[in-house]
């Protein structure tokens, strides 16, 4: 005949959680014991990607110089000239720093570097200032 008042599983001594309170109550084996304790506090490590901000403002000034530069009459290469040289540095920038984050932004910085490319040789055929 088996042991009524017997457990059948019992958690071993230690601390454990009190349910509600934030703190630790001492189970000894068969009951709880008096002694209280707070729990430990875990830090909770909050992990940022790394961004890439060359290839984001590559992309945006590409954009910009190439929509602006072909507005005629100078207008053009005042406001989209600038842009224009500012996507070139970053695009190489953005690609620079893409390869040392395994790829991170490089889509963004080629697309800027092509387009801020190409919105500036158009100034030498005469857009900006020709047409």
């Amino acid at each position: 005949m088996s042991d009524y008042n017997a457990p059948s599983n019992v958690s071993p001594a230690g601390w454990y959680a009190e349910p509600g309170t934030g703190l630790l109550r001492w189970w000894d084996g068969a009951s709880w014991g008096a002694y209280q304790q707070p729990a430990p506090v875990v830090p909770v490590v909050v992990v940022t990607p790394v961004q890439n901000g060359f290839a984001t403002a590559a992309l945006i000034l590409g954009i910009w110089g190439f929509v602006t530069t072909w507005i005629p009459i100078f207008i053009g290469l005042f406001i989209g000239g600038i842009p224009d040289i500012l996507a070139i540095v970053f695009g190489i920038l953005g690609i620079a720093r893409a390869r040392r984050l395994g790829g991170r932004g490089l889509a963004p910085a080629v697309v800027g570097l092509v387009l801020g490319s190409v919105a500036f040789l158009s100034v030498f055929i005469g857009a900006g200032w020709l047409w």
